[in-house]
Formats: C-alpha cells, structure tokens, sequence
C-alpha cells in the first residue's frame, strides 16, 4: 500500500472539501440549469426566483450523490487496491459532529483483507468531512445514504457508469432521469439528453478531484 493512514486521512478529508468547492465555487449546478432555460427558451431565476432557488439546491444534492458515487467507483484504483467493497448495510451513522459514518465491508469475500482498512479509513475520512461541511442533521445523513444506496443499486445495472472510456461516451442512470424530473418534467427526453451531458461534466469534475488530491506525496 503506497499511503500511510494519515496521508489517507488527509486525502479523504481534502477530496470532500476539494468536491464542494469546485462544484460551488464554479458554479456548476446554476450554470447548467441557465444554460438550459437559455437554449431551450424555459423559465430561469429572473421568471421564477423562488422555484429556481429550490431547484438548485435540489439538483445541487443529485450533483453531490452523482459526483460521490464516481469518486466511490475510481476509488480502488486511486489507492491500488483491487477490490471495492459494496452492499446497503456498509454504513453505520452517528450523531452530528462525530464520526458520521463507518463502512461496514462483507469480509466473505476473498481477498479483502488487505484492500478493506485503506479503502474504510478513506471512505469514513470523506464522508465525515462531507457531512460537516454540508452541516447534516441525523436525518440528512440517513437520508443522504438511503439515496446514495440507491444510486449504487441502480448504477450497477447500467454498463456505461464503468470509469473509463465507456463513461465518457454517454451518460444514463439515476441520475440522469432524477435530474430531468426536476428540470423540466413535461419534456423529458430534452432534460434527459441535457442531464446526461451535465453527468458527463461532473464525472469529470470528480476525476479532477482526485487527481489532485493523489497528486503528489505530503510529509503528513
């Protein structure tokens, strides 16, 4: 293993707070959806404030599940581990301000012993560090879960959420049609193709992410 816990520590903790910051510092989120009443002539924040508002912040969440759920996928090869561990029971939350979240891995599968601790102390860093920085409350967190377990299940379905190059020629899934519910439900297909696009932007984002974040050897 390349990392020692505290450099993973660090990392997890960096990639939370790297995540949010690009996506809300950027923009993301408001730019796609004026993007979207721009090009296809739907109201936007100056014709309907308060129902934009709601909307941001509702796909902003679908943007952080979606953003999660890659650096989830690409994790076990960011950290040369050749396994990844999943399963709906594999979080445990506690009260807010501590330790939110401990992964909660199938040991019967084979050869994890090795891969478990290092990809446990990174997902349990990450996602205590999320739900401080977004200030959950109990019920955010299991809320937060619940979705996120969802998103696993129904990604795992669809061939294209592979990292790689099949990711990057079209994007499907939770996401995409959660998305385009929100965005403009009396036209589905249009908000379809648009969220996918906005997919394909925020895997890329979350790429970044950790790149960064692996990029170089710290004297933690």
């Amino acid at each position: 293993m390349p990392y020692r816990p505290r450099e993973l520590v660090v990392r997890a903790r960096e990639a939370a707070a790297v995540l949010l910051a690009t996506l809300d510092r950027n923009e993301m989120v408001a730019r796609f959806l004026d993007l979207y009443a721009a090009e296809h002539r739907r109201p936007g924040r100056a014709d309907q404030p308060a129902f934009y508002r709601e909307q941001l912040q509702m796909i902003r969440r679908e943007a952080i599940l979606a953003s999660v759920l890659r650096i989830e996928a690409a994790l076990p090869a960011r950290l040369k581990v050749s396994v990844t561990v999943r399963g709906a029971n594999r979080r445990q939350k506690k009260k807010k301000g501590k330790r939110s979240v401990r992964t909660k891995p199938n040991r019967k599968k084979a050869g994890l012993e090795l891969a478990i601790p290092f990809l446990d102390l990174f997902r349990e860093e990450f996602f205590v560090a999320l739900g401080q920085a977004l200030d959950w409350t109990d019920d955010d967190a299991q809320e937060f879960w619940r979705d996120l377990e969802l998103y696993e299940k129904l990604s795992a379905r669809d061939p294209v959420r592979r990292v790689g190059r099949a990711a990057r020629a079209a994007a499907s899934g939770p996401f995409v049609d959660r998305v385009a519910l929100l965005l403009d439900p009396s036209l589905m297909e249009q908000a379809r193709r648009e969220a996918g696009k906005f997919q394909l932007e925020l895997n890329a984002n979350a790429d970044r992410v950790l790149r960064k974040v692996f990029s170089r050897r710290r004297a933690n």
